[in-house]
């Protein structure tokens, strides 16, 4: 009688297959799976690290409205606008003015306690289209309407004929950075 032994070697025959690992590359494929692994926990700590950081920065940053001190005149620097339910269009970048026309007071009507709305989010866009369409006839007649290179500004108690309430509202003047400064007025962080 045949045993399963002897059945199993005659079926498969008594000489055992070679094996041939290499055991060095499967060691190496095991390494570069350990180094990559540990390079994405590095990575993955790094971004987290960064999104703390940028959100610590963005809660100490935020807050109520702070007090705007004027820039040095010919120094650019940023503050953000403490008032921001009214801003201002400007026809020329000055200030001390008092020309009719020569600024326009904007506010935007809005679900604030009082009316109003921000403002200075938009006060961009709204003197864009106050020197596109000639809200203040403030384009020279007969010429193509061109829309100067605007800046936003923050306005300190040295701006004339504003209200006193919108000291640090923004002031949109035509021209760059350096126009705000010029004037002793920091670039609005709008």
């Amino acid at each position: 009688m045949t045993t399963e032994r002897e059945l199993l070697t005659s079926a498969v025959g008594s000489d055992q297959p070679p094996v041939s690992l290499d055991f060095d590359a499967i060691e190496a494929q095991g390494e570069r799976a350990v180094r990559r692994r540990t390079k994405l926990a590095l990575a993955g700590a790094a971004a987290a690290v960064v999104l703390v950081g940028l959100g610590a920065a963005a809660l100490l940053t935020r807050g109520g409205p702070q007090t705007v001190s004027p820039a040095a005149p010919g120094q650019v620097t940023t503050a953000a606008p403490t008032e921001r339910e009214i801003a201002y269009c400007y026809e020329t970048a000055d200030i001390t003015s008092s020309a009719d026309g020569q600024h326009v007071a904007v506010g935007v009507s809005g679900s604030s306690a009082n009316g109003r709305g921000d403002t200075a989010a938009h006060i961009m866009s709204y003197c864009a289209t106050a020197w596109t369409e000639d809200y203040y006839q403030w384009q020279k007649p007969g010429l193509p309407r061109v829309v100067p290179p605007l800046v936003p500004c923050v306005l300190t108690s040295d701006a004339v004929s504003i209200d006193r309430a919108a000291v640090g509202a923004v002031g949109v003047f035509p021209g760059d950075a350096t126009t705000c400064a010029a004037m002793g007025l920091s670039v609005a962080k709008i």
